[in-house]
């Protein structure tokens, strides 16, 4: 049994995770979850409710559980738009998830695998990979290229067992209601016109393959900081997305083009180069964008979210 410890485990790839980690066997999981945030899908006695900005609390949790494997994605969520959202997002980025690195210095784990975001490149007329320079236009995207530039010091001069996971538009079952395909899969639902923004083109991963691909990282002995894009390897416009969408429910969406400007976070072209994942961690996406809708959508028809 790997004892395994995920932060950020109220969210929704955290939680995910960690209910994988329960079905899958093999693995004794722990959930760290921010004090007043969203609940651990785990019983009380393996919720460790800590503020990872907190030092002192967060070296107790960690001595707690004693975790073999750090599966690491706190973070604050959306884009900060204030000065208490920013210094928010930079404790939580940053001095958390350097807490969570002394922390797992001191106990010895095995593998410290930090979920990163595909933000902290800049935007290119081709697939993005690893070695392409960091560029970040979001204080998210930032926040966390802050935080992996740190953890790689750690790695190099500490010997920190660290996995770096850079993860593109991941969507599914769990995720915040104002995101894009769940809007597009209730459009399809309630019959509504879809707003929708210009230009941009994304890389969308379903959620449980980004959980396949946080495990394979747990797992797999590699380069202390190697970096992996997780993505679904294919970039789509938004309308491409409403195509699949309605072949996916058999339901005709209504849209309303150029209703949103574009945001920071968009830029003309996302798409990840995933063949380092393939090559070294064993991992391509089980779903297309086709496969994924059809699935999330059945999950949102037998729960009417």
């Amino acid at each position: 049994m790997t004892r395994v410890l995920v932060t950020g485990a109220g969210g929704f790839v955290g939680s995910r995770l960690v209910r994988r980690l329960q079905e899958t066997g093999g693995y004794d999981p722990f959930a760290m979850v921010r004090p007043g945030g969203a609940r651990s899908p785990l019983a009380e006695s393996r919720t460790l409710v800590c503020d990872v900005t907190d030092r002192g609390a967060t070296e107790a949790a960690v001595r707690a559980c004693r975790p073999e494997v750090i599966l690491h994605g706190a973070m604050a969520g959306g884009h900060p738009a204030t000065a208490e959202d920013r210094l928010r997002f930079a404790a939580v980025a940053i001095s958390g998830t350097l807490h969570l690195a002394e922390a797992a210095l001191a106990v010895g784990v095995r593998r410290f695998v930090h979920l990163g975001s595909f933000l902290s490149y800049q935007a290119q007329e081709r697939p993005v990979s690893e070695q392409d320079p960091l560029a970040p236009r979001t204080f998210r995207g930032a926040a966390k290229t802050g935080a992996a530039v740190l953890l790689h010091q750690y790695a190099a001069t500490c010997g920190l067992p660290l996995t770096k996971l850079r993860i593109f538009s991941v969507y599914g079952p769990g995720e915040g209601a104002r995101r894009f395909i769940p809007a597009v899969l209730r459009a399809a639902r309630e019959g509504t016109t879809l707003p929708l923004a210009p230009l941009p083109r994304h890389d969308f991963v379903y959620v449980e393959d980004v959980v396949d691909a946080c495990l394979a990282a747990a797992e797999r002995e590699v380069e202390a900081g190697a970096i992996y894009n997780i993505g679904g390897g294919v970039s789509y416009r938004n309308e491409e997305v409403v195509a699949e969408a309605e072949a996916a429910t058999g339901r005709r969406i209504a849209t309303d083009r150029d209703a949103y400007p574009p945001s920071p976070a968009d830029g003309s072209f996302w798409q990840a180069e995933i063949g380092k994942a393939e090559r070294e961690l064993g991992w391509r996406p089980r779903h297309s964008l086709r496969q994924g809708l059809e699935a999330y959508w059945e999950w949102m028809r037998s729960t009417s979210a």
